[in-house]
């Protein structure tokens, strides 16, 4: 098998030998970019996309288990919720208001925002930081990871009146 190989390869001119030569190295290592490079790519954002809720779980754990020590530190609010434009001007100062989407007034004094793409890192810092005199309490919170942009995510808050 070898030998009538060989003959057939002897019997090609030497830029036919180069040109099987150079496609048996082309050929495969084509293969290998088009197959290969995909799938490493998609494991680095798989990757990514896990770090980033890790992160994202171990800053709500964080905030679960030191809640309750803020709540005993926090004496009792006797301010009046601050109204849609108090929270505003929070935003403002914390550079959070051109990332919000939505906020709006609810019935029964709550208000809801909405951030469709905020630096995760800019509005936790915030929320950690929201003095309680605002005369509101966080009732619910969600976050989604952005898989287009790493470290931001889409928010949604809803605060209502602080129970007295």
């Amino acid at each position: 098998m070898s030998a009538r190989l060989i003959d057939r390869l002897l019997q090609l001119s030497g830029r036919e030998r180069m040109l099987l030569a150079l496609a048996a190295v082309l050929v495969p290592l084509g293969l290998a970019m088009t197959l290969l490079l995909p799938l490493q790519e998609r494991r680095q954002a798989a990757r990514i996309a896990r770090s980033e809720a890790q992160d994202i779980q171990a800053w709500v754990r964080a905030r679960v288990a030191e809640k309750p020590s803020l709540t005993q530190a926090i004496p009792e609010i006797s301010a009046a919720p601050i109204g849609t434009s108090g929270v505003e001007q929070g935003l403002i100062a914390a550079r959070l208001r051109p990332a919000l989407s939505a906020l709006s007034a609810e019935a029964g004094g709550g208000i809801d925002l909405r951030f469709d793409r905020v630096d995760f890192g800019v509005l936790a810092h915030w929320l950690t930081t929201a003095h309680p005199g605002w005369g509101y309490e966080i009732t619910q919170l969600r976050m989604e990871a952005l898989d287009a942009d790493p470290g931001y995510v889409a928010a949604w808050i809803s605060l209502s009146p602080a129970q007295r």
